[in-house]
């Protein structure tokens, strides 16, 4: 008998939820055709390593744990308006469409969130649902940006509910900052949100200045993008940086990701360069901490790249070796975020602490002024528009995409191996347990477990991404690890002098 390895919700919107009124929208329910095409194509959909898990209607009193009861009266009260009444009551409520089957899907869609990650939490398996509509930009009392009600909040407030977990983590790469999540959490204690997104100093979508660095908002941290055309290796970077060992300090026992793939290469919406292996990759690294990680659809508008990215992740979350992305020099922006994020919370962990001291050591900028990072400016207001909001890319435009995807894909059918980690970094039984530093052109350290955790996230994962972590939790004392006076010498080792670090 095969065994189970991912759970999956899978969604076939049997009733559609899709704008009744005649107006191009790029948030339909092709989004779901294609990624059900695309796992039965591949054979997954089918795969006996897959559990799939039954779907039902969340009730309203499981829905009233994030949301006002007023809010959903009136989402249910859509259910039997007619197209003019629909059209009048999104107006009230930033981009968002409703017609009669919205009530119902909203509904499967959050009942959905709540069993994956209760499914998740109780067997230690990992898992996935895609459905919509998407959740993230949902707020307490009202709905914003495609989303209803926030899917994933509400799964977080039942999982620490039924006592599943005491901690839960959300890491939200969708390339739209995660506002409704962080907003519906902050009452909640023991749940922190991790948002990457497209910011521009607030002049993209949704121009709020708390989803920038510098909010006062205790439960999330924002990594926030101030350019475009960022890459697997800066994502990266963000994941080995600031994620990953955030992760290991609030010790949560479950993760839910917010798994937008608008980041994607192609993306109307985003203007990102993140391929199916950058998303794979990410969600392995979180699989890698030893949490079970349940991940839930929000965003993906390329439809090409969403199937593709779907594919990939759930192959990741199977276990499947995942591509491996191309390491490049960090982008300047990425490491002015990273900055800005250390400056701001460098004391607040000791891996951070010991982070800074390192860049100290090869003469990078410690701090960087607590300026006003928000040059934005909210210039929507209700009646919100209902219509032309979305125009399509050119044809031309999608076909020079899809040929740059399918040239991407095509590259993966033959997988290299991992690269050799020990002909760059070696161990010595004679040095001090948390010695790091340089001998013989290579990374030398000792076999303390605070030295070898902050190896791995900062060097060897760099190296090799798809390296798999140390699962343990044992804490690690980082401000124990000593530098040799030589550390230096790493940067003129060939090997290393994309990693990240170097570029800070």
């Amino acid at each position: 008998m095969t065994e189970k390895r991912v759970f999956l919700i899978m969604d076939q919107q049997e009733e559609r939820h899709d704008q009744p009124w005649s107006s191009y929208h790029i948030e339909t329910s092709k989004r779901l055709d294609v990624i059900y095409e695309r796992l039965q194509t591949t054979g997954l959909l089918n795969d006996p390593r897959i559990e799939h898990l039954p779907r039902r209607e969340a009730t309203e009193q499981e829905i009233r744990g994030v949301h006002t009861e007023r809010y959903v009266n009136d989402v249910k009260a859509t259910e039997t308006m007619i197209e003019e009444q629909q059209e009048q009551f999104c107006s009230k409520y930033e981009d968002i469409f409703v017609n009669f089957a919205t009530w119902k899907r909203a509904k499967l869609a959050a009942a959905s969130a709540i069993d994956l990650v209760t499914s998740v939490a109780i067997n230690k398996t990992p898992g996935i649902a895609f459905i919509r509509p998407p959740g993230h930009h949902a707020m307490p009392d009202e709905g914003c940006g495609f989303c209803i009600f926030n899917n994933v909040a509400i799964a977080a407030k039942e999982a620490l509910r039924s006592g599943l977990a005491k901690k839960v983590m959300i890491v939200d790469y969708d390339v739209h900052a995660a506002n409704g999540t962080q907003e519906c959490i902050e009452s909640m204690e023991n749940v922190k949100l991790i948002s990457i997104h497209r910011y521009e100093n607030g002049t993209f979508w949704p121009n709020m200045p708390q989803t920038g660095i510098y909010h006062n908002y205790k439960n999330t941290m924002n990594l926030p993008l101030n350019t475009i055309g960022l890459n697997d290796s800066d994502y990266f970077a963000l994941f080995t940086h600031i994620i990953l060992p955030s992760i290991y300090d609030f010790q949560p026992d479950l993760i839910i990701i917010s798994s937008g793939f608008d980041a994607s290469l192609g993306d109307p919406e985003g203007y990102m360069n993140v391929t199916p292996a950058g998303f794979a990759t990410m969600v392995r690294l979180l699989q890698n901490t030893g949490v079970p990680v349940a991940a839930i659809l929000e965003g993906g508008y390329f439809l090409d790249a969403l199937a593709a990215d779907s594919e990939w992740v759930l192959r990741a979350l199977l276990g499947e070796q995942v591509p491996p992305i191309q390491v490049e020099p960090l982008n300047p922006f990425i490491a002015d975020t990273i900055s800005r994020i250390l400056a701001r919370d460098g004391q607040k962990t000791s891996f951070f602490r010991k982070l800074q001291e390192l860049r100290k050591l090869f003469g990078c900028k410690l701090s960087v002024e607590e300026s006003r990072d928000y040059k934005g400016e909210r210039t929507v207001h209700p009646p919100y528009e209902t219509r032309g909001i979305y125009t399509p890319f050119p044809e031309e435009k999608i076909d020079g995409f899809k040929e740059q995807l399918n040239s991407i894909l095509k590259s993966y059918e033959s997988i290299e191996k991992n690269c050799d980690i020990s002909q760059y970094i070696s161990q010595d039984d004679t040095v001090e347990e948390n010695f790091l530093g340089i001998r013989d052109g290579k990374l030398l350290i000792g076999n303390g477990k605070a030295v070898k955790r902050f190896v791995e996230l900062l060097f060897i994962s760099s190296l090799n991404p798809q390296h798999v972590v140390d699962n343990s939790f044992d804490d690690a004392d980082f401000d124990l690890i000593k530098f040799g006076d030589e550390l230096k010498d790493l940067k003129n080792i060939p090997t290393f002098q994309n990693c990240a670090i170097f570029q800070l």
